[in-house]
């Protein structure tokens, strides 16, 4: 009878220790107050309206750069004054403090239509890598069909 006490009482701390993976945790469903540029965001979150969050796996042009416009256009048209969906890979913020995030508005992934537009491209940052091979396809195809950035010249 002993050893099947100790068995069960095993069983149920195995249970309540066992480590839940970050992507199993829950996503966080908030607004986006403002659109910085292409692959970040500003949204509300536990009363706050100033959480910076910067898209995983995706690049766009920096301020003074061919595109930077075309990306925060495109972003803003995508997410801002929308209800967007936050969803976590493996780290939980970049050096910048900014959070780390993929972003889904409603069934759309925000991050894949920036690279498969041509707005963004694939960067691949470790540990974060959950879609990095979704977005270097994406991206290849993108080059392939001279989309966004890849259409050569710069837009007015």
């Amino acid at each position: 009878m002993r050893r099947l006490t100790i068995a069960l009482l095993a069983f149920a701390l195995v249970g309540c220790v066992a480590p839940v993976s970050p992507r199993s945790a829950p996503s966080d469903e908030t607004a986006v107050v403002r659109v910085v540029d292409g692959d970040t965001i500003v949204v509300a979150i536990g009363g706050t309206r100033g959480t910076k969050v910067r898209l995983i796996g995706i690049d766009t042009p920096e301020r003074d750069r061919c595109f930077f416009e075309a990306a925060t256009q495109r972003m803003r048209a995508l997410v801002e004054g929308k209800s967007v969906r936050l969803d976590r890979d493996v780290s939980e913020t970049d050096r910048y403090g900014r959070l780390l995030r993929y972003v889904y508005r409603g069934t759309t992934f925000v991050n894949a239509v920036m690279v498969r537009e041509g707005f963004a491209n694939a960067a691949t940052y470790p540990p974060d890598v959950a879609h990095a091979s979704e977005f270097v396809a994406l991206a290849r195809a993108a080059r392939i069909a001279k989309r966004g950035l890849w259409a050569g010249g710069c837009p007015k």
